[in-house]
């Protein structure tokens, strides 16, 4: 292996590197091998990506029923929301218990998309290396690799969740003083400027906790693949690349996020242009099979230049 810091790294020729991967492993274009890297691709993108569509409709834009502050409206409100505190502290332990269970059902089905997508994370990563489009194979041979990944991926999922928990719980905390009239325009100042260190942080921690996803997926895994490693220690190797290469970190951002926006743009176009067949899954990860299938391999051919070129046969 060579010294990183002795490596030239170019970010622009890594996704030259990966666009010509992405021809010669898809061209000439065979449907049963697209059928198969889509439904990788399904799994890998499973729980992290959005969904691919027009934004929802809004309201009918007359303004009508919207409480005006002092009006007739307003005083409704506050006693619907009397009425409905008075109600919650007659049944505050049946409502702790059913929230309870709840957030266990919440956490539950979050742990369960999670695993799945660890798994799917090297499955359709073992394809864009190897360029070998299979299921089995890889479902067991990375299954410890999956699992050790697994746990660090459901962290940064229940940070996520805890962080906009939080901020939801306190601004709506805020929002029904305030509709009860228990906060004066002078207090609820107040409360805001004490507040506002805290909602602060918390938006800070949502790219933050972003960027530690986008990590984990684009050069944790890879590097799990290429060194071997567990997890957590994988994670170690990538902290010494990003003090030895930070502005081609950088840059490999920036080139993702114009990839990720153009794919935005493709995407709802074919699926529109496609009466909307383009979005359904799987479908979706083959129709636009070239676009996920280069963003997989651009990160690695990164980390080829880096020192750690992912080893073809895998199995280790």
């Amino acid at each position: 292996m060579t010294d990183p810091a002795a490596t030239a790294v170019s970010p622009v020729d890594a996704a030259r590197a990966a666009f010509d991967h992405t021809r010669r492993q898809l061209l000439p274009f065979r449907l049963e091998k697209w059928l198969v890297l889509g439904f990788l691709a399904f799994l890998d993108q499973c729980g992290r990506s959005g969904t691919w569509g027009p934004p929802g409709g809004g309201g009918d834009g007359g303004g009508e029923g919207i409480p005006h502050p002092g009006g007739k409206g307003a005083a409704d409100l506050a006693a619907a929301l009397d009425t409905g505190l008075a109600w919650l502290s007659e049944h505050l332990a049946a409502v702790i218990l059913g929230g309870l269970v709840l957030l266990v059902i919440v956490v539950a089905v979050m742990a369960a998309v999670v695993w799945l997508n660890a798994r799917g994370t090297f499955m359709y990563l073992d394809a864009v290396v190897t360029g070998r489009a299979e299921v089995r194979r890889p479902w067991r041979e990375h299954a410890a690799r999956a699992d050790s990944y697994f746990g660090w991926s459901l962290g940064i999922s229940l940070a996520g969740l805890a962080v906009v928990g939080i901020g939801v719980a306190l601004l709506g905390a805020v929002a029904v003083a305030l509709a009860q009239g228990r906060l004066t325009p002078a207090t609820t100042g107040l409360v805001m400027v004490a507040l506002l260190p805290v909602l602060l942080l918390l938006v800070l921690a949502l790219p933050l906790l972003l960027l530690a996803g986008v990590a984990l997926r684009d050069f944790v895994a890879p590097l799990q693949l290429a060194t071997g490693l567990p997890c957590g220690e994988a994670a170690r190797v990538l902290e010494g690349l990003l003090l030895a290469h930070p502005g081609s970190f950088v840059v490999y951002l920036l080139l993702k996020l114009v990839l990720t926006v153009a794919t935005g743009v493709v995407v709802v176009l074919g699926g529109c242009l496609t009466c909307c067949i383009g979005f359904l899954p799987v479908v979706l990860q083959t129709l636009f099979q070239p676009l996920f299938f280069f963003e997989r391999a651009f990160p690695v051919f990164l980390l080829r230049q880096m020192g750690h070129p992912v080893d073809p046969s895998l199995g280790r």
